[in-house]
């Protein structure tokens, strides 16, 4: 996401990977949908990303800040849990909200 490489992302994803993100009600499922979304949207549509990675009950998860040209740095955004199989990612179920970042101890910001 930081480097906006929809290739390198796609590379990661199984087939028949889904990407969520409650409480929203649309998802996306299967390769084609889910690299078209993330190239229209975080990728490129965004703005400027960093992340840290971060564990959510026994699962990986990336905590994601996006660029806040008001504030001057990178703010709290979204926590993404992954779900793996085998080496690849068969499940995105990114959280929307900073307020999700309590629980995790997480910095307000990234510079």
């Amino acid at each position: 996401m930081e480097r906006g490489d929809a290739d390198a992302l796609v590379a990661l994803l199984t087939e028949d990977v889904t990407w969520s993100m409650p409480p929203m009600a649309h998802w996306y499922r299967g390769m084609a949908a889910v690299t078209d979304f993330a190239v229209r949207v975080p990728l490129t549509g965004c703005g400027s990303w960093r992340h840290l990675p971060v564990g959510a009950n026994g699962q990986p998860a990336v905590a994601f800040y996006l660029w806040d040209e008001d504030a001057g740095t990178h703010l709290r955004w979204s926590i993404t849990v992954l779900t793996l199989r085998g080496t690849k990612i068969a499940e995105l179920t990114s959280f929307i909200g900073a307020e999700h970042f309590e629980s995790f101890g997480l910095p307000q910001f990234l510079p």
